[in-house]
């Protein structure tokens, strides 16, 4: 059997930014031992399988595996999936917006392309509902585990818990008083990862308010208990980082708010990550995008 795989970057415009990502597609024969197999191979923190429906209720199954196991939805990886599938001519662009549904094991969600002049513009994920899990009030440990003192956590100006939200993946939020700060987070991995599985999350998204005036995010990302150290643009957690600011009351909206999240930048990969958020009667309507740049492609034999 052999198997095309495509590898893009995502969250970016320029190749070997953003975050890479591989893409299988016709993935209808594969089984889940051999999807891992090809992940494992990649050796990339995600890679989406793509399957056709055969039913009206989605238009894409995508599923989404890390070098070690399958996850419920992956953020960057899903910006590849489409990029690939319009590059390809599989889905065909439109004067405006296409609205695709994707199946995850997060549910089924809308993705939306956006075109100008017949080429990719952005690509917008309607994420799950944003889901508050827990607050972590002894911050002794975390501190301890990511290299900081206790003292550097939190946002000046604001009552800024330690929380984890998930908007289709939990993750733990940990927000730090500056830049610098942030720069200089050295986890524990081997001990960032039994926190993570102690407490059932995908990692730690450290963050800082760059710009608040335009509503600018510095981010990093570290998910040991994945197989990825450090990831250099998450879409998930993004989305739920939105949530976290706006329930916190650190970010105020009333129908809508956008923000811009900075990743990678340490990594030497920076990535944008776009997030819009719109109010919904109680309820908050999470979407996160950006662009994906094909840079490799080729054959899988199994």
């Amino acid at each position: 059997m052999i198997k095309r795989f495509y590898q893009l970057d995502s969250f970016t415009d320029k190749a070997f930014g953003g975050n890479p990502a591989a893409v299988v597609l016709d993935a209808e024969d594969l089984n889940k031992d051999q999807m891992l197999m090809i992940a494992r191979e990649m050796s990339l923190s995600e890679t989406a399988f793509v399957l056709d429906s055969k039913v009206s209720d989605y238009d894409y199954e995508v599923r989404f595996f890390t070098p070690t196991k399958e996850v419920e939805l992956c953020g960057h990886a899903t910006i590849a999936t489409f990029s690939i599938l319009v590059e390809k001519g599989i889905i065909k662009p439109n004067k405006n917006k296409i609205i695709v549904r994707q199946k995850t094991l997060a549910g089924i969600l809308p993705v939306e392309i956006y075109f100008k002049e017949n080429n990719i513009w952005r690509i917008m994920m309607i994420q799950a509902k944003p889901k508050y899990c827990f607050t972590i009030n002894d911050i002794s440990e975390i501190a301890s585990i990511m290299g900081i003192s206790q003292d550097n956590i939190g946002l000046q100006g604001f009552d800024a818990k330690v929380m984890a939200y998930s908007t289709g993946l939990p993750d733990i939020l940990l927000p730090v008083k500056s830049l610098d700060i942030l720069k200089k987070i050295n986890p524990d991995f081997s001990s960032l990862k039994k926190y993570s599985r102690d407490y059932n999350v995908v990692g730690v998204h450290a963050f800082t308010i760059k710009d608040y005036d335009n509503l600018l995010i510095s981010c990093r990302n570290f998910a040991p208990a994945y197989g990825i150290n450090e990831e250099s643009a998450t879409g998930t957690s993004n989305g739920a980082l939105s949530a976290y600011l706006i329930k916190s009351g650190i970010i105020n909206i009333d129908e809508k708010v956008s923000l811009i999240c900075e990743q990678g930048y340490f990594m030497n990969r920076p990535s944008q990550i776009f997030v819009e958020v719109k109010r919904n009667q109680d309820d908050l309507i999470i979407k996160v995008g950006g662009k994906a740049v094909l840079v490799m492609e080729g054959q899988i034999y199994l």
